[in-house]
């Protein structure tokens, strides 16, 4: 138990310090979109006509938020379903 916990605090410390790195970028840059925004496709392609030199930068930091997402909720559920099995043995 000790390890997945260790794991997870060294994940969430990685997915941070990417995530502000990006952030940070993207501030300096003073690049301004909504959060949902980046799930419509049709909005996120209005905010890249705003900033088109950009747009790189914007690509990568949406990509990894959805896959950030992704892997978070499909750990967790790999988590629940470790403990199940762990539970009935």
């Amino acid at each position: 138990m000790l390890a997945i916990f260790g794991i997870f605090v060294l994940f969430n410390l990685y997915i941070r310090v990417r995530t502000m790195n990006f952030y940070r970028q993207l501030v300096r840059n003073r690049i301004q979109f909504n959060f949902a925004d980046m799930f419509n496709r049709n909005k996120w392609d209005s905010v890249l006509e705003k900033y088109p030199q950009h747009q790189e930068l914007m690509n990568r930091f949406r990509v990894h938020i959805i896959n950030t997402g992704a892997l978070f909720v499909s750990s967790v559920f790999l988590v629940i379903f470790l403990l199940i099995i762990f539970r009935h043995n």
